[in-house]
């Protein structure tokens, strides 16, 4: 097995909010570079463990083909979890040779699987391909690898809720090992439901001068939001303090317009390691911020652009993660279920109110704490019974 990193490396602190049921945090799943298994043997297989979320009738999943080689044919399954392991019996299978820097789906019979249990998405090398003898090469130089992210975050990541059960896991020399990476699948049933993670693009967006970072949240309800915590770390030599800011979404005149700004923390409270930053608002009115779309911006006058605004030097920086394309309902597994809800946001100048840019494929680490929406009332509809006939009840004839 080889790994290969796709990203900067980046020290990490762990930050973990108990879910609040029907709220909307903004997005708290990590993830600092993608990592890449390989499986370049007839005996290797790797699986991505996870709690179902939902009862669904699965009927397609999609794996991230990070790199080939010539590579054979591999076999994606369904498999039910055995003390913590794949039980080796496939509920539904598909065979697909990967392509390269891409999602790859495959359709499966269609299979139930029961909310609250464990399940694999297992990945194996396809040698026989349905045949009775095996017509496929694999090794070093005909293989393909896998993609999972560095941070296990036991998290779902489209609405925060646990999943103590998630990991990757690799299978080597007769036995099955855990790797303690976050699995990069997605599940698609009947009904539009879909589970997994498709955050396959792990990112840094950099805070200098006019270029200003954050995330659009869109409220479902009227709620006291407190506290906000962010993701940062600083880059060199910043000289001045990072700045944190409250904007009103005008979506009509698609108008960013100010609300509240403080300084959020100075160059000497953070390191060059990502840190959760929590820093605390006062609510624009006396119920709280109201259901409507809210940008939670950061900003320096430190720092400038190195080579591009990709990067910066003497800076700040944000992180994120995102996905590629190429997911059908990508966004859909995403925080709060949607771009529309939650969404990374940028501007190149952000003292122009008119400038701000939404990338609806990320999601900044940025959250709302202290911003729970009460249940949603739901009506109770009492079973009509079926009709019995009476006796001497007068009935129509045909």
């Amino acid at each position: 097995m080889r790994y290969r990193s796709f990203f900067l490396v980046i020290s990490v602190s762990v930050f973990l909010i108990s879910a609040f049921a029907h709220a909307e945090f903004g997005n708290r799943f990590i993830a600092n570079k993608r990592l890449s298994v390989s499986i370049d043997s007839s005996i290797q297989k790797m699986s991505f463990r996870f709690t179902c979320q939902d009862d669904i009738t699965v009927t397609a999943a999609s794996v991230y083909c990070a790199e080939t080689l010539h590579a054979p044919a591999y076999l994606v399954s369904l498999q039910d979890d055995v003390n913590g392991q794949p039980s080796g019996t496939a509920l539904a299978s598909y065979s697909i040779v990967p392509k390269v820097q891409s999602w790859n789906t495959v359709p499966l019979n269609a299979v139930p699987l029961a909310k609250g249990r464990v399940y694999h998405l297992v990945v194996e090398p396809d040698m026989l391909r349905g045949g009775g003898h095996p017509v496929a090469v694999i090794g070093h130089n005909n293989y393909a690898s896998f993609l999972t992210t560095d941070v296990l975050n036991h998290l779902h990541p489209n609405d925060g809720s646990p999943d103590l059960q998630s990991n990757s896991l690799f299978f080597d020399k007769g036995q099955w090992k855990e790797l303690d990476q976050e699995p990069v699948y997605a599940l698609f049933g009947l009904g539009a439901k879909s589970q997994g993670n498709p955050y396959d693009d792990p990112g840094i967006r950099p805070i200098y001068g006019k270029v200003e970072q954050g995330e659009c949240l869109h409220f479902l309800c009227t709620c006291n939001v407190q506290n906000i915590a962010f993701r940062v770390r600083k880059k060199g030599q910043p000289t001045t303090p990072l700045t944190f800011k409250v904007l009103i979404n005008d979506f009509y005149a698609h108008k960013a317009i100010p609300y509240y700004k403080a300084v959020a923390i100075t160059p000497d409270q953070i390191s060059s390691n990502f840190q959760w930053v929590t820093v605390g608002i006062p609510a624009p009115t006396s119920n709280g911020f109201r259901a409507e779309c809210w940008f939670y911006i950061l900003q320096s006058e430190s720092g400038k652009s190195l080579k591009d605004s990709a990067d910066c030097e003497d800076c700040y920086q944000l992180s994120d993660v995102g996905n590629t394309g190429g997911l059908a309902g990508a966004a859909d597994l995403t925080f709060d279920g949607g771009p529309h809800l939650s969404r990374a946001v940028y501007s190149m100048d952000g003292s122009d109110p008119f400038h701000w840019i939404d990338e609806f494929e990320r999601d900044a680490n940025i959250n709302a704490l202290n911003s729970p929406c009460p249940a949603p009332e739901t009506d109770e509809f009492k079973p009509i019974p079926t009709p019995i006939p009476l006796e001497d009840q007068p009935r129509l004839e045909p």
